[in-house]
């Protein structure tokens, strides 16, 4: 008899269970493009550790620093834990709920003999999903769950690329100001040449005072080279969660840091190879699931409760040889009459959906866009280096050329000052655009996800 009411109880369980309430996710994706509006070196996407490419020790060992000691990623860290107890949680409740109790109690009076009693008794209850609701929350959470494992991914990738453009930032500052004092030195020796000119009357006042203001302003150029040199390197500290006694170490030189030529596979599976735009997909899931939570809030809910207790003159017959009682109890509660609160509550989730499909959409679009226009700065960087490589090659030509006709009496003063300053702004914006070829390829890396791959 006890194994029919079973097998009748189970049987009208799982038909109830087929009510569950199942909302679709809203579809509306954004088709990406065929192809990138700039050609690709390749298709081949970039490695995970992208910054070995570089083929600098120094920044290889400063990534792995920022790995462990941020503090962004560590707070990403903290908030993956909290969604994974969330998670744990809301699977508690498909399963029963057991509590236990227990009691002892002396009582006596006037004329009467004193006696003892013990109670002991164990209560259970579960909630019967019937639509849904609780399936519903432990999905949301388990999306939860997953869009903050993305995001601990994207602070990652960020991280990386911050430090990768700091570090760069430093070395190109470091070449700046390399220059600059070798400009420096070489002004001082044309000013040397000119006041000894002017000693035995080949020039006059006026090209020694020329000269001696462009030593003045070249040096006048270093203490904020030096300055900016202090507060990149704070920065970086800061990346690694130190503080400003960080010591850095030699930096490179520029011109030997390889430049790589990252490929940027195909738009179509830039989809899957950004952790942001996962994490967004999961939120819009779990908007989804809270959706089906608030419908669900509609329709009745069924409570199962159990209790057996135990009652016993003396402790050691509590178990052995109690007064038992026991009781099986089912409650429905319907909602009557709530002024439209659970209406509202469906209106607020189905308005959150439509925010996160939204949502859903921008991200996929600011990747897009974020790693078209990448690709092509990378390029136009290239191109503009090549250019001013030339440039510079000319400018340091003419100024050799100056210094040697102003010595022999054939060119003004003002000639050579000319090529002169063009030579020292040609070599310094050649420093500056070899860094923003190295910046491009940090940005089109970090647009492309770094190279990062959802773990199979």
């Amino acid at each position: 008899m006890r194994t029919r009411h079973s097998l009748c109880l189970a049987f009208g369980l799982s038909l109830l269970a087929g009510c569950s309430l199942n909302t679709p996710i809203p579809q509306g994706s954004i088709e990406p493009p065929r192809q990138w509006n700039t050609e690709a070196d390749s298709l081949v996407w970039p490695q995970a550790r992208w910054w070995t490419e570089y083929q600098q020790p120094q920044l290889s060992q400063l990534v792995a620093q920022a790995r462990s000691g941020n503090l962004d990623l560590a707070s990403a860290a903290t908030r993956l834990l909290q969604a994974d107890a969330q998670l744990r949680q809301s699977g508690a409740s498909l399963l029963p709920q057991l509590d236990g109790s227990a009691s002892g109690r002396r009582a006596g009076g006037d004329g009467q003999s004193s006696g003892n009693s013990f109670n002991a008794s164990l209560n259970a209850s579960y909630e019967v999903d019937f639509w849904g609701r609780n399936h519903a929350a432990v999905e949301a959470a388990a999306a939860n769950l997953n869009a903050t494992r993305y995001d601990l991914e994207a602070v990652a990738i960020s991280t990386d690329a911050a430090v990768a453009s700091t570090w760069f930032q430093l070395v190109e500052n470091s070449a700046r100001l390399q220059l600059a004092r070798g400009n420096l030195a070489a002004a001082e020796q044309v000013l040397t040449i000119v006041e000894a000119r002017y000693r035995y009357g080949a020039d006059d006042s006026l090209a020694v005072s020329q000269q001696r203001a462009l030593v003045a302003q070249l040096r006048a150029n270093l203490p904020s080279l030096e300055q900016q040199t202090l507060q990149l390197r704070n920065s970086l500290a800061l990346l690694l969660g130190q503080g400003p006694d960080f010591r850095l170490g030699e930096l490179p030189d520029m011109a030997a840091i390889r430049v790589p030529e990252p490929g940027a596979g195909l738009p179509s599976e830039l989809l899957a190879r950004r952790p942001d735009i996962r994490a967004s997909e999961q939120r819009l899931v779990a908007a989804n699931a809270n959706l089906t939570i608030a419908r669900a809030a509609l329709y009745p809910s069924i409570q199962l409760t159990g209790n057996y207790g135990a009652q016993s003159s003396s402790l050691s017959d509590l178990i052995s040889n109690p007064l038992n009682t026991w009781g099986l109890a089912a409650g429905l509660t319907q909602p009557v009459f709530n002024a439209g609160r659970i209406r509202a509550q469906i209106d607020i989730s189905e308005a959150s959906q439509q925010e996160a499909l939204i949502g859903y959409q921008r991200v996929i679009l600011d990747a897009l866009i974020d790693a078209d226009t990448a690709l092509g700065a990378l390029h136009q960087a290239r191109e503009q280096y090549q250019l001013q490589q030339a440039a510079t090659a000319e400018a340091e030509l003419a100024f050799e050329l100056a210094q040697a006709r102003y010595k022999a009496g054939a060119i003004t003063l003002q000639n050579l000052l000319d090529t002169q300053r063009s030579y020292f702004q040609s070599q310094d914006s050649l420093v500056q655009q070899r860094a923003a070829w190295l910046q491009a390829t940090v940005s089109l890396y970090r647009a492309l996800g770094g190279g990062w791959q959802e773990a199979g």
